[in-house]
């Protein structure tokens, strides 16, 4: 597949939208809402290649998310546990039962250092999904299923908010339908800019935050925001259009810090190549730097968070091991265990 290198530039712009999600309250966190994490499901889709059969395919993702997910749920569930457990009393003993099973349900279970982890068991399954129905049918008729699983996931938010399986596997219908706009993106993408959309998008937002400065008591993001890891997809179809017309607009955005601004770009890009070290650690190292100093202001909790993530992401690249278990590298995890039992 052709290498797009605002891809990168544009992950690290996501990647660090969703930690100043995290960080950040009120109006900020319910506008990032809307579009920092169906950025990434989008960016899937782009890039989804269909040069896997269905059992490569899945012993690949296996390996590339599935087996990260567990690594880090070792090592920070229990840390999780020891730090922030005695902050709490009265502990039952279905209490104690909830802690144990949290992280095998895992989704809206997971809390604490772990909370983010929801995103890689969902992406997991909508890539499954996207991948046998991209397979099944017709690249004209993906539209049609664009539509329905949208309608689907709109009926479990409105409806049956009380749904839910395990590893936010519903959230997945969701994750598939923007997974899927993603690849017919991919379909139709030229690298000529797309400006006219931007500049269209980009007046909208302006004038909503000017109509929302006005009648503050009438208007908030909040009526917009998603939070997918809850299965709140935020007002039905005006949210999913507005985030689809927010991703668009940083692509166009990467695409002109990879042009002329080549150093930020490669900043971003490096950011974005640790997407999924800084999507695992960067909780951890907030709540830690909030334990030092509660009065670290939110800037400081941001770039800090973000740089020591991206440090232990750089250790990490060292050794062969650390990139097969935590980063979940293919080559490096075929040849440590793979090669090694089939050896055996």
């Amino acid at each position: 597949m052709k290498r797009f290198e605002w891809i990168d530039t544009l992950k690290g712009i996501g990647i660090t939208l969703v930690v100043a999600s995290h960080i950040y309250t009120g109006e900020i966190r319910y506008f990032l809402g809307i579009f920092s994490m169906p950025l990434f499901f989008f960016i899937g889709g782009f890039l989804y290649s269909s040069k896997y059969d269905n059992q490569v395919y899945l012993k690949r993702k296996i390996v590339h998310l599935i087996v990260p997910y567990i690594a880090f749920i070792l090592l920070l569930y229990p840390i999780q546990l020891i730090t922030l457990l005695p902050q709490r009393q009265g502990f039952s003993f279905v209490d104690i039962l909830k802690l144990i099973v949290n992280p095998i349900i895992g989704g809206t279970f997971l809390w604490g250092l772990t909370s983010a982890f929801w995103f890689t068991t969902c992406f997991f399954i909508t890539q499954q999904l996207a991948n046998f129905i991209i397979r099944k049918v017709n690249p004209k008729q993906v539209i049609f299923y664009i539509i329905g699983l949208s309608g689907l996931s709109y009926l479990n938010y409105l409806f049956f908010k009380q749904i839910f399986l395990p590893q936010n596997a519903h959230v997945a219908i969701a994750g598939t339908s923007i997974f899927l706009i993603g690849f017919l993106y991919r379909k139709l993408y030229s690298e000529r800019n797309n400006s006219t959309i931007s500049i269209s998008v980009l007046f909208f937002v302006l004038c909503m935050t000017l109509y929302s400065n006005q009648t503050s008591n009438l208007w908030s993001w909040s009526l917009l925001g998603m939070d997918m890891k809850r299965a709140n997809y935020g007002m039905p179809v005006f949210s999913l259009l507005l985030a689809i017309g927010l991703i668009l607009l940083l692509i166009d955005i990467s695409k002109l810090l990879v042009k002329y601004a080549p150093l930020l770009s490669k900043i971003m890009g490096a950011l974005g190549q640790a997407s999924m070290s800084i999507l695992y650690l960067h909780l951890a190292f907030i709540y830690a730097l909030k334990g030092l100093d509660s009065g670290i202001s939110y800037f400081n909790l941001f770039v800090f968070s973000t740089a020591l993530s991206f440090i232990i992401h750089s250790i990490i690249l060292k050794f062969s091991f650390t990139r097969a278990i935590f980063l979940g590298s293919y080559s490096d995890f075929e040849q440590i265990f793979l090669t090694r039992n089939n050896q055996i």
